[in-house]
């Protein structure tokens, strides 16, 4: 009688790459996961205080206001800059300052990037230009009044895209937006000017 004989073939081993995928991406997920915890860990630990911002002199220089309603002038503001952080300095990336007459943008400039090191004053001079703007018609009439009473009441506003910075170490950007309002303003030199404080959402 003929011996039968049976060959069991071993089953197909398993794509190495699959696995290897899997590694990959559990290691870049671990990566993102520790350099996370240690972002938040040094945030805790530097713990930034609010920065404070206040206008300390303004000006207007070269004011016209045609008569159909066409403004030009230049507005001046000296900013100070306090940052009370005694860890974290701070890069200023970029600067915009504007300035608005009831809700309208009548003026604006930017402002060149710089670092600010820990427990720094630093005063921004600020010059707004206002060429040849076009204004509506209730706006230009209470610039004439306002012209004729001596004083003009502005609302400036500076976006900042800003990085904190520790030893090595920088944060992502973050968009800093400086309100100050009332800034009056008095047509006349001779008259001092009140310092106004900013309110700052970063």
């Amino acid at each position: 009688m003929a011996n039968n004989s049976v060959t069991t073939q071993p089953p197909p081993a398993h794509p190495p790459r699959k696995g290897l995928f899997r590694y990959i991406a559990i290691f870049l997920l671990s990566i993102i996961v520790i350099v996370g915890v240690a972002v938040l860990i040094i945030w805790w630990i530097v713990k930034p205080k609010q920065l404070v911002y206040t206008i300390e002199d303004a000006s207007i220089h070269n004011y016209n206001l045609t008569g159909n309603s066409r403004l030009n002038s230049t507005f001046d503001f000296t900013i100070r800059a306090y940052n009370p952080n005694g860890r974290a300095s701070i890069d200023y990336d970029s600067i915009e300052v504007s300035a608005e007459y009831e809700n309208q943008n009548i003026a604006f400039t930017t402002l060149e990037p710089f670092h600010q090191p820990t427990r720094n004053v630093t005063h921004l001079e600020a010059n707004l230009v206002a060429q040849n703007i076009a204004l509506p018609k209730s706006i230009s009439n209470d610039l004439r009044r306002d012209k004729s009473k001596g004083e003009i009441d502005l609302d400036v506003r500076l976006k900042a895209k800003i990085r904190f910075k520790v030893g090595l170490w920088k944060s992502d950007h973050r968009t800093m937006r400086i309100i100050c309002s009332p800034v009056t303003i008095h047509f006349s030199s001779s008259k001092n000017f009140e310092r106004t404080e900013c309110e700052i959402d970063i």
